[in-house]
């Protein structure tokens, strides 16, 4: 026989009691140089996959020389054991049965010769009448599931041993005592060993360590190749299929960190800062729609699926069937109805929020409908087909409650003006408007005059038809159907108004292949490269065009209704939400102001403090009179404090140890505040030096841990302050203002770029001659010179807890310097000129462009990691870049780094790979299929799972 035993036993129940006694009887007694005594059969340790598991099964029951029943109410009611216990008698050795009880009862019946069935709960039906005598049983009932199987517990050994001396034909304490002789023999077997092992252990450790090390070497070096060419492969599919792009890059941080695997992964969590996340149909996508709140967006299909998800894409609400090619959707105002037209001319409206809803199929005419809009204030839908019907249906019939045969097919636009009151139908060759006339709609205006352009146009309307506009000679023409009416009634003239839809910038340079136009004056552009928004101009936001990154060419696109500032395109089944809002994936948006008013761009004073603090200092206007105010990380935007008679923008703000007290600086004073829950008070104000007018640049500051403040004024002197006093210490002597005519007529005063350590122990000063000396304070002595051998200097900061000086030189190469030897540790070319920032656990390095290009590198290497965007300030100082406006700061732990914006908002963004690698796979929203791994990965990477949930 192949096995002694086969071991039939409930799955859900015995799975370990079962791997416990097979283990058990494969060890007991065993011989020193055998594997195991004997030969046990377990479905779950021996089968593999089969499509015809009772064949495997009976094969394994017919080579066994005995049925081992572990018993259990639940084993009795399983069909699989009862099937098993059946074969069993009737087969070759149906006396061979031994039964093992893991659960219930079981009681004989001497007077009627067969078990108390009436008491018994734990055999099956198919024993009944089996045994003629009461049979001998282990009771395994006490054994948990927690049980390690030892056998030198004595009460599982000796069940153990109850089972085996039936398998092995032996007595049971004959079968014990050689269990013993086998045990003792191993051990003295195992004691000769390892004396004869040392001798060779010890002459081949050291080439074993050896080999250990070349091959450890070796296969790190592996790894490291192969986690720099998934790193690479990574940023090579950014632009094109993020998706895809961002799980290898999480694969590759995983595989090693290094710099290059951190740069991939920080550069595809920043590539496409408008990309919220993507959502995947069973079907390309044929239609989309959006709500106007932040609830749903609904994906239709070529085979006709509609599902209905949260608008983050994070969980499908509901799906249904509408039987063919999904065309149009839309959503009611109040998001609680979802309209949907097919290509067999049907409409539907369901409840999107509800999955027992079904959906109402509505009459039509057999015509496929061109658009459709819901009434604003009522649940009513107004649609018309290719042959120019007009249906209107009310919340509950699918009969049209109205129906009006307008002058043309094919329209272009439908809406409802005058709070509904009005209907709106446009063409290609001009528009009617319909409005009540008793209880009918009649046409009561109407033009002939072509709406849209001659040959080779892209058109589009917006969700609820305020704006349409077409593509053609590479620009975007926008108009509503509130302008064609009032140019309809007025003088030529009036054409050459701006249209109340906007006029979006910007030149499509690739062929347009479809175009989406939101309410409020965006277009979406989907083109052979990719996708482009363009955004008309406002009170409330800045011209731009943008090219949204990480998607192939769209075939689908839709805003959401009203603002429009929410889109969603497909490619293929591969849906994309975007966020036009969004700052990036990095960023969080606490939702605290930066208040200007005026047309001169300045980088306000920012400060990080201890606990979360925030402090800043921005122009007064009349909303935010107090220029400076304080606020903590996660609270309310309202729990801002502004500090009492503050009424000039500061230079500088440094925080205390305590984050309690907090000190500003002009060129002409230091003050001190005390910060409690609801007020910010100036408690001391201590004068400084004059300083003429020959020197440009704000005064530095730094809090000392002594109480004292490290002062660096635009002229390079370095003053040590007692607030508490008054005193002024003065440890370093001012620079020359050494301007020649031709300086003078050119720059009007002189600069020198200066930076002062975070506690004030030391400052670094450019020289006259571009070098710069490193100062140790408060005593003034000269550590330093260093020559930075650059034409130009634009920026200085300085780490004491990191022994750190970096300088952005030439116009954009950013250095490291040791201020401990005075050695230059890395250069690194593309820094940003206007402003510079380092993190105190000596992690990270800032940059930040005119243009708003905010750059992170890493600290150690020097290695430049990836870009965000600074959203464009909304103010009239706007007209510069916002890296003209913003100003940089790290949090204490090096976590976050925060920027401030003139005229915009206070952002923190996330500098840890963990908030790079969460924000990531929440983009994604699942790890990479097995086509994917077989395609991209290795073996050496296939080893981790990117993203798994």
């Amino acid at each position: 026989m192949q096995y002694s035993a086969f071991i039939s036993y409930n799955h859900k129940v015995d799975s370990a009691r079962a791997r416990l006694l097979r283990q058990g009887l494969h060890q007991f007694a065993r011989p020193w140089n055998r594997l195991r005594a004997l030969r046990v059969f377990l479905d779950i340790a021996a089968l593999s996959a089969d499509h015809d598991l009772w064949r495997t099964i009976e094969r394994a029951l017919g080579d066994s020389e005995y049925l081992v029943l572990l018993a259990s109410p639940e084993s009795a009611e399983s069909p699989w054991v009862g099937q098993e216990v059946t074969w069993w008698r009737q087969g070759p050795r149906p006396e061979n049965l031994l039964i093992v009880v893991t659960g219930g009862e079981l009681h004989w019946d001497h007077a009627g010769g067969d078990f108390d069935w009436e008491r018994t709960d734990c055999l099956p039906e198919a024993l009944r009448g089996h045994f003629a005598e009461e049979p001998r049983w282990v009771d395994l009932r006490w054994l948990g599931a927690d049980h390690s199987g030892d056998l030198r517990d004595r009460q599982f050994r000796e069940c153990v041993a109850d089972v085996a001396a039936t398998l092995h034909n032996r007595p049971k304490d004959e079968l014990i005592g050689e269990d013993v002789s086998q045990r003792r023999r191993l051990r003295r077997f195992r004691r000769g060993m390892l004396a004869g092992m040392t001798a060779l252990a010890v002459l081949a450790s050291v080439a074993a360590v050896f080999a250990f090390v070349q091959r450890d070497t070796a296969r790190d070096q592996a790894r490291l190749a192969t986690a720099r060419q998934l790193a690479a492969t990574a940023l090579n599919l950014g632009e094109d299929d993020l998706e895809v792009a961002s799980l290898l890059a999480v694969q590759a941080h995983q595989l090693m960190d290094t710099p290059e695997t951190r740069s991939a992964l920080y550069r595809l969590a920043t590539l496409s800062p408008r990309l919220v996340r993507f959502v995947r149909a069973d079907e390309p996508v044929t239609a989309l729609a959006l709500t106007g709140s932040r609830r749903y967006v609904a994906v239709g299909t070529g085979r006709g699926t509609v599902d209905v998800w949260s608008a983050d894409g994070t969980r499908k609400v509901r799906s249904f069937d509408a039987s063919a090619a999904v065309t149009g959707m839309t959503f009611s105002d109040d998001d609680q109805l979802l309209a949907v037209t097919t290509a067999d001319g049907d409409t539907l409206v369901a409840d999107p929020r509800s999955e027992n809803n079904t959906p109402r199929r509505l009459v039509g005419t057999g015509k496929e409908v061109d658009a459709m809009v819901f009434h604003p204030f009522v649940h009513e839908l107004v649609t018309i087909d290719s042959a120019g019907v007009v249906n209107i249906y009310d919340d509950k019939g699918a009969e049209p409650v109205e129906r009006v045969r307008t002058a043309h097919g094919g329209a272009m636009n439908l809406t409802l003006l005058d709070e509904g009151s009005k209907l709106f139908v446009g063409y290609t060759t001009g528009w009617e408007l319909y409005g009540g006339s008793g209880d009918r709609l009649t046409r009561i205006d109407s033009s002939d005059e072509t709406s849209y352009p001659f040959n080779d146009y892209l058109a589009a309307a917006s969700p609820h038809g305020l704006c349409f506009g077409f593509v053609k000679y590479r620009s975007v023409d926008l108009g509503s159907p509130a302008d064609l009416i009032r140019w309809n009634r007025q003088t030529p003239d009036a054409r050459s108004e701006e249209s109340t839809c906007g006029s979006p910038p910007g030149l499509i340079e690739k062929q347009a292949e479809i175009l989406a136009v939101s309410d409020d004056g965006r277009a979406a552009v989907g083109t052979s490269d990719g996708l482009l928004v363009t955004t008309s101009a406002d009170e409330d936001r800045v011209e731009s065009l943008e090219t949204l990154t990480g998607v192939g060419p769209p075939t689908v696109l839709a805003f959401s209704p009203g603002q429009g500032d929410r889109l969603v395109s497909a490619d293929g089944a591969t849906v994309a939400l975007w966020d036009l809002d969004r700052p990036g994936a990095t960023a969080s948006r606490p939702g605290v102001e930066v208040p200007d008013k005026t047309t001169i761009s300045t980088q306000q004073a920012l400060a990080v403090g201890p606990g979360g603090k925030l402090a800043w200092s921005h122009d007064s206007t009349d909303l935010a009179p107090r220029t400076l105010e304080t606020w903590t990380a996660g609270g309310d935007p309202d729990t801002i404090v502004a500090g009492q008679e503050a009424d000039v923008i500061y230079d500088a703000i440094a925080y205390a140890d305590s984050g309690q007290t907090l000190y500003t600086a002009t060129a002409e004073a230091v003050e001190t505040w005390e910060l409690t829950s609801a007020s910010l008070i100036r408690t001391h104000s201590v004068g400084l030096p004059d300083i003429g007018g020959d020197f440009a640049g704000r005064t530095r500051i730094a809090a000392r841990p002594d109480g004292r403040v490290a002062v660096v004024p635009a002229d390079g002197s370095v003053l040590i302050v007692d607030p508490a006093s008054g005193e002024r210490k003065r440890a370093v002597a001012p620079r020359k203002a050494n301007l020649t005519a031709r300086d003078r007529e050119k720059y009007a005063q002189a600069f020198y770029p200066r930076a002062v350590g975070e506690r004030g122990g030391l400052a670094a000063v450019t020289t006259e001659d571009r070098r710069i000396d490193v100062y140790e304070l408060p005593s003034g002595r000269r550590l330093h010179r260093l020559d930075p051998r650059g034409s130009s200097l634009s920026g200085l900061t300085l780490s004491e807890r990191n022994h750190a000086l970096y300088a952005v030189v030439d116009d954009g190469v950013l250095e490291r310097w040791d201020t401990v030897t005075g050695e230059l540790r890395w250069r690194s070319d593309g820094a940003g000129l206007h402003s510079l920032a380092a993190d105190a656990e000596g992690q990270w390095v800032a940059t930040l462009d005119g243009n708003g290009t905010l750059w992170l590198w890493d600290a150690v290497t020097g290695d430049r990691l990836g870009s965000a965007i600074l959203p464009v300030p909304r103010s009239i100082a706007g007209i510069a870049g916002p890296g003209e406006h913003s100003s940089l700061a790290f949090s204490a732990d090096g976590r976050r780094l925060w920027s401030a914006t003139e005229g915009g908002e206070l952002l923190s963004w996330a500098t840890t790979v963990d908030a790079w690698t969460k924000e990531v796979c929440a983009r994604v929203g699942r790890p990479l299929t097995g086509a994917e791994r077989t395609r991209y990965l290795t073996s050496l990477s296939d080893g981790h799972t990117a993203c798994a949930h």
